[in-house]
């Protein structure tokens, strides 16, 4: 009787047991780094947005003539860099003006002064800068800048 006692195969219950905790303890882990990577997936897509947002008002500034001629009725009348001071749109406008309601939870604010420039002077008035800042859905901000100079 003894002999097949010493031959028996198989587990315990506490071996059992134990590997079942072991075993969830690893699958926790593991679940708190997929739900971790899955919630902020959407970030760079946000941010990436933003930037295109912004680089698409900046490259509409600074393609405009560089004399102010007064301030236009409508955006799509824009012709000069300084019409688009200080412009806050809530979403986002296309070059005429229409509201692109898919970024609905972006907004953006232009700013345009005037700066000094390498040899270019302040006081010469001769060199623009252009600031867009885009305000993302998660309340983040994106903020891209360039220069338009007088070179007529």
């Amino acid at each position: 009787m003894m002999r097949s006692r010493l031959h028996a195969r198989g587990v315990t219950l506490v071996e059992l047991i134990v590997s079942i905790v072991v075993i969830g303890v690893a699958l926790a882990g593991v679940m708190v780094v997929i739900v971790r990577n899955t919630s902020a997936s959407a970030d760079p897509l946000i941010w990436h947005q933003a930037v295109i947002v912004g680089e698409a008002y900046l490259e509409e500034i600074l393609t405009k003539n560089f004399t102010a001629d007064g301030v236009e009725a409508s955006r799509g009348l824009y012709d000069d860099v300084w019409d688009y001071n200080g412009i806050t749109d809530s979403p986002p406008r296309d070059q005429n003006g229409t509201a692109i309601t898919a970024l609905a939870g972006y907004s953006v604010n232009v700013q345009v002064t005037t700066e000094a420039l390498n040899d270019i002077t302040l006081a010469s008035g001769n060199a623009v800068r252009a600031q867009v800042t885009v305000t993302m859905p998660t309340g983040g901000s994106v903020v891209v800048s360039g220069y338009r100079t007088n070179y007529n």
